[in-house]
């Protein structure tokens, strides 16, 4: 009986330490998938425009839009 205990105990340990593995594993590739996600927002990041120029002078986008559906509305379109 000691052997069969014996081997029964090196397999439990070797199925923990394969699980510790796995566990290892998994958490290593959720840090790579959020390091990615987070150098693709900081490189979008970097190209969107936040002035446009209109008629010679810079305003903020949120200022072109406002300043055309003005001019949308004035005129009855």
């Amino acid at each position: 009986m000691p052997v069969e205990a014996a081997a029964l105990l090196s397999l439990a340990k070797s199925g923990r330490a394969q699980g510790s593995l796995e566990y290892i594993m998994m958490v290593a590739a959720a840090s790579i998938v959020i390091v990615l996600a987070l150098a693709m927002v900081v490189k979008l990041k970097g190209s969107v425009p936040n002035g446009i120029t209109v008629n010679g002078t810079n305003q903020s986008i949120s200022q072109a839009i406002s300043g055309e559906l003005g001019s949308l509305a004035r005129n009855g379109v």
